[in-house]
Protein backbone atom coordinates (compact mmCIF):
# COMPACT_ATOMS: atom_id res chain seq x y z
CA UNK A 1 0.00 0.00 0.00
CA UNK A 2 2.92 2.37 0.60
CA UNK A 3 4.49 1.60 -2.98
CA UNK A 4 0.94 2.59 -4.16
CA UNK A 5 0.67 5.50 -2.06
CA UNK A 6 4.14 6.70 -2.92
CA UNK A 7 3.92 6.29 -6.16
CA UNK A 8 0.54 8.18 -6.84
CA UNK A 9 2.07 11.25 -4.60
CA UNK A 10 5.25 10.87 -5.10
CA UNK A 11 6.11 14.32 -7.26
CA UNK A 12 8.33 17.80 -6.43
CA UNK A 13 6.93 18.98 -3.50
CA UNK A 14 5.59 16.35 -1.61
CA UNK A 15 8.77 14.09 -0.06
CA UNK A 16 7.70 15.58 3.47
CA UNK A 17 4.62 14.38 3.25
CA UNK A 18 5.22 10.75 2.24
CA UNK A 19 7.89 10.64 5.04
CA UNK A 20 4.96 11.92 7.55
CA UNK A 21 3.09 8.94 6.05
CA UNK A 22 5.98 6.65 6.39
CA UNK A 23 6.54 7.32 10.18
CA UNK A 24 2.77 6.89 10.54
CA UNK A 25 2.71 3.55 9.26
CA UNK A 26 5.42 2.39 11.03
CA UNK A 27 3.79 4.04 14.37
CA UNK A 28 0.66 1.94 13.63
CA UNK A 29 2.89 -1.33 12.90
CA UNK A 30 4.04 -0.97 16.32
CA UNK A 31 0.72 -0.21 17.41
CA UNK A 32 -0.55 -3.23 16.08
CA UNK A 33 2.39 -5.44 17.02
CA UNK A 34 1.72 -4.31 21.15
CA UNK A 35 -1.60 -5.29 20.86
CA UNK A 36 -1.39 -8.94 19.28
CA UNK A 37 1.54 -9.27 22.26
CA UNK A 38 0.43 -11.22 26.17
CA UNK A 39 3.38 -9.66 27.14
CA UNK A 40 2.35 -5.86 26.67
CA UNK A 41 3.64 -3.06 24.29
CA UNK A 42 6.42 -3.75 21.70
CA UNK A 43 9.68 -1.53 22.70
CA UNK A 44 11.30 0.62 20.33
CA UNK A 45 14.40 -1.92 20.73
CA UNK A 46 12.64 -5.20 20.14
CA UNK A 47 10.69 -3.33 16.82
CA UNK A 48 14.08 -1.81 15.39
CA UNK A 49 15.38 -5.09 15.57
CA UNK A 50 11.82 -6.69 13.92
CA UNK A 51 12.23 -3.61 11.05
CA UNK A 52 15.71 -4.35 10.27
CA UNK A 53 14.08 -8.16 9.47
CA UNK A 54 11.16 -6.34 7.23
CA UNK A 55 12.24 -3.25 6.31
CA UNK A 56 9.30 -0.45 4.61
CA UNK A 57 9.92 0.76 1.75
CA UNK A 58 11.80 4.04 1.96
CA UNK A 59 9.88 7.03 0.10
CA UNK A 60 10.95 8.11 -3.10
CA UNK A 61 9.99 11.10 -5.53
CA UNK A 62 8.80 9.45 -8.77
CA UNK A 63 8.56 12.71 -10.46
CA UNK A 64 11.89 14.55 -9.22
CA UNK A 65 12.26 18.81 -9.67
CA UNK A 66 13.87 18.09 -13.25
CA UNK A 67 11.45 16.09 -14.66
CA UNK A 68 8.20 18.14 -13.70
CA UNK A 69 10.18 21.52 -14.97
CA UNK A 70 10.46 19.45 -18.26
CA UNK A 71 6.86 18.83 -18.02
CA UNK A 72 5.56 22.36 -16.97
CA UNK A 73 7.96 23.88 -20.00
CA UNK A 74 5.58 21.84 -23.02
Amino acid sequence: MLRGHDAYYGIAGNLRSLLKVHRAAERYWRKMLSSRSWHGAVRWEKFRHVKSRFPLLTPKLQLPYSKLQAIAQL
